[in-house]
C-alpha cells in the first residue's frame, strides 16, 4: 500500500506542471495557484552592474469562451554568488473555469532590453488537486527564492518556509528531518512551517514530509528548483531528440526516431532514466553533465542564430567527449586554412577542425574517428 500511494501520488504532482515545468499550476476551491519559477542563471547583468529589472507579463487565455486573465509583474534581482542554480519565484491566484488554455509569458530584461516569449498550453479539469506540491521558500537579505537542495543553502538565512495546500482531509502530517520533527493533527487545507531555526541551526540536509489519510501513507521531499526546467525553456522537444542522438546507441536511436511528437517528453524521459547512474535519487549525475555541455557549446561554438552551437561540429564533439586534454590553434598557417586540434587521451582521439570558409566555422576533417 505505502508504494502505490507514492507512485499515485508522483503522478498527481507531475500532472499539474505545464509542458516545460517553469509554470506550476494547482486548483483547488478558491481559485487556481499559478507559480512561475525563473532561473537565476538565465538572468543577463550588465556589465559593471550588481542587479537588474526585469518585467514578467502573462496572458492566460481559453480559445473556445474567450475567457482571459492578465498578470503583471516586475522584480529586481541582485548578483549573488549563493543564487546560482536558484530560481526566483512568482505566484498569483486567478479564478478559471475548466477548460484547454493557452499561456503566453514575456519577460523582458528592463536594464538590456531583450526578451524571452514562452507560450505554454495546460487543461483544466473539473477536480481539484489532491494533493499539492510542497514548495519550500527561502529568503535571504530580503531576496525570496527557491534553492536546488538544501545541501546548498547559504548561512544565516532570514527565513526558511515549506508550505503546502491540500484538498484531500488528512488525519495528520509529519515533516521530519534528521533531528527534529512536526506534527499536525487534522489540517486543513493548507499549512506553512517555519524551517529556518533547523536550518541555520541544526544544519539540515534533508526533509521529507509523510501523509496520513485513512490509513494510508504518502510519503514526499519538498519541490526543489532543478536547473533541468531551465533546459526545457529554452531548447524545444525536438532539440533535446537530436541532442540525445549524440549519444544514444544504435537501437536507442531507432526506437527514438519512430517516435511522434507526442510522445516525446515521454520518451526523453526514458532515455534519462536507462541513463541514470543513480537510480532511486532526485538527481541524475549524468543528465546533469549532458545539459552542462549542451550550454556551454551554446556559449562558445555559437556563429550565427541559424547555427546554434550545440549544432555545430566543435559542439558536437564537446558534447559526446567533453573538454579536450590538449588544444592546437593555427588561426593563421601558411598555405592551409586556419585549423583546431583537439587531443582526447580517453579515449584516444584526435580532431581536427578546419575554418573553410574563413568565417570562424570550423569543420571537423576527420569524421572517422568520430565513430
Amino acid at each position: 500500500m505505502k508504494k502505490a500511494a507514492k507512485l499515485i501520488l508522483l503522478l498527481i504532482l507531475l500532472s499539474n506542471c505545464l509542458s516545460a515545468q517553469e509554470v506550476i499550476y494547482e486548483h483547488y476551491a478558491d481559485g487556481v495557484d499559478f507559480w512561475v519559477l525563473i532561473p537565476y542563471n538565465s538572468l543577463i547583468f550588465k556589465q559593471n552592474t550588481d542587479s537588474v529589472i526585469y518585467n514578467l507579463s502573462i496572458e492566460i487565455k481559453n480559445k473556445k469562451t474567450k475567457d482571459k486573465f492578465n498578470y503583471e509583474e516586475t522584480i529586481s534581482v541582485p548578483k549573488r554568488e549563493w543564487l546560482k542554480d536558484t530560481a526566483i519565484p512568482i505566484h498569483f491566484q486567478t479564478e478559471l473555469s475548466p477548460g484547454k488554455y493557452e499561456t503566453l509569458l514575456r519577460f523582458k530584461n528592463l536594464t538590456l532590453g531583450n526578451k524571452t516569449d514562452l507560450k505554454r498550453t495546460f487543461t483544466l479539469d473539473n477536480k481539484y488537486t489532491s494533493i499539492g506540491q510542497p514548495f519550500m521558500f527561502v529568503n535571504k537579505d530580503g531576496i525570496l527564492f527557491q534553492p536546488s537542495d538544501l545541501k546548498q543553502l547559504p548561512s544565516e538565512l532570514d527565513s526558511c518556509i515549506l508550505q503546502q495546500k491540500f484538498s484531500v482531509l488528512p488525519d495528520s502530517i509529519q515533516i521530519f528531518s534528521s533531528v527534529n520533527s512536526q506534527i499536525f493533527n487534522y489540517p486543513r487545507a493548507e499549512y506553512h512551517f517555519d524551517l529556518t531555526l533547523w536550518v541555520n541551526q541544526d544544519n539540515v540536509d534533508s526533509v521529507k514530509i509523510v501523509f496520513y489519510q485513512d490509513n494510508v501513507l504518502y510519503e514526499m521531499e519538498p519541490f526543489y528548483y532543478s536547473p533541468w526546467f531551465y533546459f526545457n525553456a529554452i531548447y524545444s522537444y525536438e532539440d533535446q531528440i537530436q541532442q540525445i542522438r549524440y549519444i544514444a546507441n544504435q537501437n536507442e536511436w531507432n526506437k527514438i526516431r519512430k517516435a511522434s511528437p507526442e510522445e516525446y517528453p515521454e520518451i526523453i524521459e526514458q532515455f534519462w532514466k536507462t541513463h541514470d547512474p543513480s537510480p532511486g535519487t532526485p538527481r541524475n549525475e549524468f543528465r546533469e553533465s549532458f545539459y552542462q555541455r549542451v550550454r556551454i557549446a551554446d556559449e562558445r561554438f555559437t556563429i550565427h542564430k541559424k547555427l546554434k552551437g550545440w549544432k555545430s561540429d566543435r559542439g558536437r564533439i564537446y558534447i559526446k567527449y567533453g573538454e579536450p586534454d590538449e588544444v592546437y590553434n593555427e588561426v593563421h598557417p601558411l598555405d592551409l586554412k586556419p585549423y583546431i586540434v583537439w587531443v582526447y587521451y580517453r579515449p584516444n582521439l584526435v580532431f581536427v577542425f578546419m575554418d573553410m570558409g574563413g568565417y570562424g566555422q570550423y569543420e571537423l576533417r576527420n569524421k572517422d574517428e568520430e565513430y
